[in-house]
Order: structure tokens, then C-alpha cells, then sequence
């Protein structure tokens, strides 16, 4: 099983638990409770990561994880006692288990994914500040990190500035860097792309109970939402079940009786299985974008 989380997106405990447990949710209490916590078959070979950066957990633990922006480094410390040759952690460090990372910056229960962790270096029997016990400390790298984790959240776009041309710059002809750029770019360009004739934008990052949908737009007669959900280079089948989920959550929680749901995933290609599902499934569409790279010579 496949998680596909998006990178830069909010999740709290309990959104990354729906998605991991579909219909049952996460565990309570326990792991999910602290630092990490590893998964249930079948997906033991994951490790969800709730990252504290500047402030204490809430046992009153305050690890100095951080961020290097130069190095482009994540600083990560393990729960009190840990060491390399513990079995999960040994794991990471052989990677036979996948860290996904998620930071936060406060109390609020919302963390930011990063995406995965490569472990480049560890050192054990590392200091705890205020505390008589030691644990490992690891060096992390996450591609592309520097594209959403600059040492402080996020900004989020206004909703005074979709209209503003859009800023985003050096993406590659093919494809955007992050799910985030494609949708930094819909949204700052609403009124010239292909939905703006039929629906107006509504939300960005619209928060559900299985993780925050990428763009919710509404008809101009008020009868329809529209879900857009977005990849940023080649889309598979799991998209298909990903949208579903944020349709049905929008039709049970937000949508009135004589409102309906459509949904729509937007990629740069369509792999064949997400070609196969949708071809059985009226309510979801799909749209192929690509990027056009223009210069002019400019006489001085």
C-alpha cells in the first residue's frame, strides 16, 4: 500500500491516521502519542515522524531538532535511550523502513510534511537538554527540501493574491517541482485557466478529516463543488481513491442535498492504471497540463 502524502501540506495525528487506516483511524494513545511511531502491516515498513521544532513535546522534552537552510540538513533526535543498535532504528539507518516526516513549530495539532528521510549520518549517546538520559542523533536529507522548509512555516497564498500574476520561477518544462508550485500556480492564475468559466475558487488546502484537499472551486449557480486534486508529474491509480475520499467528505460535510460533487485530477500524465479506474468513474475528470518555456531576445 502506497501513502501518498503531499509534501508541504498540514496534517494533524488524526489525519495521518485516516489515511493510514482507512475507516478505523489511528491507534489511541501510545506512539502516535509521542516522536514516531511504526505502522501495521501492511505497511510496517513506514515510520510517521512528528518532528517539534523550538519548543517541547508534551512530556516537557525539549529536542533541539532543526533545520540547516545552507546545508539543506534536517537534525533529528530519537525518543530517550535510543541508539543504533536498536531494531526500528536500525532500520533507518539500513533504510528497510521509510521515515516520513512531519514538523511543527508550535502547540497547534497541525504538522507540514517534508517527505522521506535519508539518513547521512547518526551519532549516538547524545545529551537530552534537562535531562539524565541520552539517545541518537541523526543527520537527514529530503529532496527538495529547500523548495518548501526554509526554517519557519509556510506562507500561505492570500486570497487577495489569486488574480496577481503568478512568481513562481526555474520550473522545468515538463513538470513543477512540487505539488505545491502547480498549485501555487492554478490558484494565483485562476481566472485564465480552464476552470474559471464554470467555477470560482473557494478554498485552497481545504482541511478533511483524511488530510487537506489541494484546491475546492464551486460552480457560479452555487449547484456544484468541484475537488482538484493535484500531481505534479505522472499520476497513478491511487489518486483516484484519494479524490473520492475528499468528494465524499465535501458531500457529507459541506455541501447542501441539492449540491453535488465532482471531482478532478490534474497531472502532467496519467499512468495506465489511473487510466483504467477512470474510465469506470464519471464523477472524477482528468487534466493534462505541460509548461511552455518562452524567451525573447531583448535589444538593449
Amino acid at each position: 500500500m502506497e501513502l501518498d502524502f503531499k509534501r508541504g501540506s498540514k496534517y494533524t495525528r488524526r489525519s495521518i491516521g485516516e489515511i493510514c487506516y482507512p475507516g478505523v483511524g489511528r491507534p489511541s494513545g501510545g506512539n502516535w502519542d509521542t516522536g514516531y511511531t511504526s505502522l501495521k502491516p501492511p505497511l510496517e515498513d513506514n515510520l510517521i515522524v512528528f518532528m517539534n521544532i523550538g519548543f517541547p513535546g508534551r512530556l516537557g522534552l525539549d529536542f533541539p531538532n532543526k533545520y540547516d537552510d545552507e546545508k539543506k540538513i534536517i537534525t533529528w533526535y530519537g525518543k530517550p535511550n535510543a541508539h543504533s543498535e536498536q531494531k526500528q532504528i536500525k532500520k533507518i539507518i539500513d533504510k528497510e523502513i521509510t521515515p516520513h516526516f512531519f514538523a511543527r513549530w508550535d502547540s497547534k495539532p497541525e504538522f507540514i510534511y517534508l517527505g522521506v528521510g535519508n539518513v547521512i549520518s547518526y551519532k549516538d549517546g547524545v545529551s537530552i537538554p534537562g535531562d539524565d538520559r541520552k539517545t541518537i542523533e541523526f543527520e537527514l536529507l529530503v529532496d527538495d527540501i529547500g523548495d518548501i522548509f526554509t526554517g519557519t512555516p509556510l506562507k500561505q497564498v492570500d486570497s487577495s493574491e489569486i488574480n496577481e500574476p503568478s512568481t513562481i520561477s526555474n520550473l522545468p518544462m515538463s513538470s513543477f517541482a512540487l505539488e505545491k508550485h502547480l498549485e501555487d500556480y492554478i490558484v494565483r492564475n485562476w481566472s485564465s485557466t480552464i476552470f474559471a468559466e464554470k467555477y470560482d475558487f473557494y478554498e485552497r488546502q481545504y482541511q478533511t478529516n483524511t488530510g487537506p484537499l489541494d484546491i475546492l472551486a464551486k460552480s457560479k449557480d452555487g449547484s456544484e463543488y468541484l475537488v482538484i486534486e493535484l500531481k505534479r508529474d505522472l499520476a497513478s491509480d491511487v489518486v483516484v481513491g484519494q479524490t473520492s475520499r475528499y468528494m465524499g467528505y465535501i458531500k457529507n460535510n459541506l455541501a447542501d442535498e441539492n449540491e453535488s460533487v465532482k471531482g478532478c485530477i490534474v497531472a502532467h500524465q496519467a499512468d495506465a492504471g489511473l487510466k483504467n479506474a477512470l474510465s469506470a468513474i464519471d464523477s472524477i475528470d482528468f487534466y493534462e497540463y505541460s509548461i511552455e518555456f518562452i524567451m525573447n531576445k531583448v535589444e538593449i
